[in-house]
């Protein structure tokens, strides 16, 4: 573990680019079921496996970027991509040894539950990210889904390396209400999450594409804000139904899709009822079963 609380923004870079990445003991064990009957599946199904780990996504895109050759002009954006050029067989030799997360926490069973919910929350959010895009006939809606799963790395690796730093800014949040997040970030880290995570975007040479669309700045254009409604949505769900800044999120998803607000909700409320059966991935409950009067 690391757990200096003192480490500068770029020290994480240093830390964070030498570490290894894990993914889930089930991404891992529905891995190996596949690589069983190589010869029976699709790219299709290993892409569907693999858009539920956002450090396994993480992992097979740097792999690309790190080994793509001089003749490849343009950046690959998206899983299926990338899993065209590698092969089923290259993925399976490269990544299907992975450590796996919870032998990296076991010994700290609060961290694990932890990071298990900040993975749900980023699958939740490329689910809404991908809903968002269909309804407005995105270019390729797959490039803000896997935007969206990434756009929260940055937390999961502190809180998978550091999880006493994650408890310290979610404990200050609880003692000082109203306090914003990137506050409170800054007040424990030196530094908030979205600066940590557009350094390392870079650190990383990523598709400058899903480095844009992860990057806030850019909120005058759909295509991040997309990302960042189905982000900002997946966070605040994550902690209540009830949360006081859902309704503003509605409202963007609305303005987003020329929708009224109970459109917008009822779009929320449908991909949270869709994604809560996949629970077992992540080992944590779902958003949905906090839903008021789910029928």
């Amino acid at each position: 573990m690391i757990a200096d609380k003192r480490l500068d923004l770029n020290d994480w870079l240093i830390k964070l680019s030498q570490i290894e990445l894990p993914a889930l003991q089930y991404t891992l064990d529905q891995m190996h079921n596949l690589q069983s009957r190589i010869d029976d599946i699709s790219i299709r199904e290993i892409s569907q496996l693999i858009r539920h780990d956002p450090l396994l996504t993480l992992r097979l895109i740097r792999f690309q970027q790190e080994h793509r050759s001089t003749t490849q002009l343009t950046d690959v954006n998206t899983i299926n991509r990338v899993l065209l050029m590698i092969g089923m067989g290259g993925f399976f030799r490269e990544f299907g040894k992975m450590q796996s997360i919870e032998s990296k926490l076991n010994p700290t069973p609060d961290a694990l539950h932890r990071v298990r919910q900040l993975i749900s929350r980023a699958y939740l959010a490329a689910k809404i990210a991908e809903s968002l895009g269909g309804q407005r006939n995105d270019v390729d809606p797959e490039e803000v889904t896997t935007a969206s799963l990434l756009h929260d790395l940055a937390e999961i690796l502190i809180c998978l390396n550091a999880p006493e730093l994650t408890k310290k800014i979610n404990q200050h949040l609880q003692q000082n209400p109203g306090t914003r997040s990137h506050d409170a970030q800054k007040h424990i880290l030196g530094f908030t999450f979205n600066e940590l995570q557009t350094e390392l975007a870079q650190r990383w040479h990523l598709p400058s594409l899903l480095s844009h669309l992860m990057d806030e700045r850019h909120l005058g254009e759909p295509r991040v804000r997309t990302v960042t409604i189905a982000t900002s949505t997946a966070r605040h769900l994550a902690n209540s139904w009830q949360d006081p800044a859902l309704p503003d999120d509605y409202i963007n998803i609305a303005n987003l899709l020329s929708f009224d607000v109970e459109q917008a909700y009822s779009l929320v409320r449908n991909v949270c009822l869709k994604t809560a059966h996949e629970w077992e991935w992540f080992s944590v409950l779902p958003v949905a079963t906090g839903l008021p009067h789910v029928n």
